[in-house]
């Protein structure tokens, strides 16, 4: 991966949509050549995918939180069911396997505290959670979707 190759990257990040003839032109490179860039970045799997981010409060998803949990006996039939319960809830977006004083992090956007007792109830009645500890966000300052290619080798 060289200079160009990182242009192109936060090219595609500003905007995936745009036409890689546009790109061509703000990198100075043909587009036979970005083409092929962007086919190499793909193949070597340093784009994972190209995705459309939704604003959750279009959807009604005004309350966003963090939850941190630890389960009763870490077992791997415990942590199956868990995964499979955080697989179906659709309001859960995120689950981290983390170090520290709680084993798991969820990110959640649902509609209200009610929709967020209700999730948390069902958190503690159909999994082996021992407890948790969720946080209201209020405001976000970073919301990053990705990483930043480095501005330079």
């Amino acid at each position: 991966m060289d200079e160009i190759d990182i242009a192109i990257l936060k090219e595609l990040q500003q905007n995936a949509r745009r036409p890689l003839s546009e790109i061509s032109q703000n990198v100075n490179l043909s587009l036979p050549a970005v083409s092929e860039r962007v086919r190499k970045l793909e193949r070597e799997q340093i784009i994972n995918q190209y995705t459309a981010i939704l604003n959750p409060e279009k959807f009604g998803k005004n309350l966003e939180c963090l939850c941190f949990l630890s389960l009763w006996g870490k077992t791997p039939k415990g942590d199956y069911e868990f995964f499979k319960f955080v697989d179906k809830e659709p309001d859960i977006l995120v689950c981290h396997c983390v170090t520290g004083e709680y084993e798991y992090i969820l990110k959640i956007h649902t509609e209200s505290t009610k929709s967020l007792e209700d999730l948390l109830a069902r958190i503690r009645n159909n999994t082996d959670v021992q407890h948790t500890n969720t946080y209201i966000v209020l405001s976000t300052v970073k919301n990053c979707p990705s990483i930043l290619p480095p501005a330079s080798l």
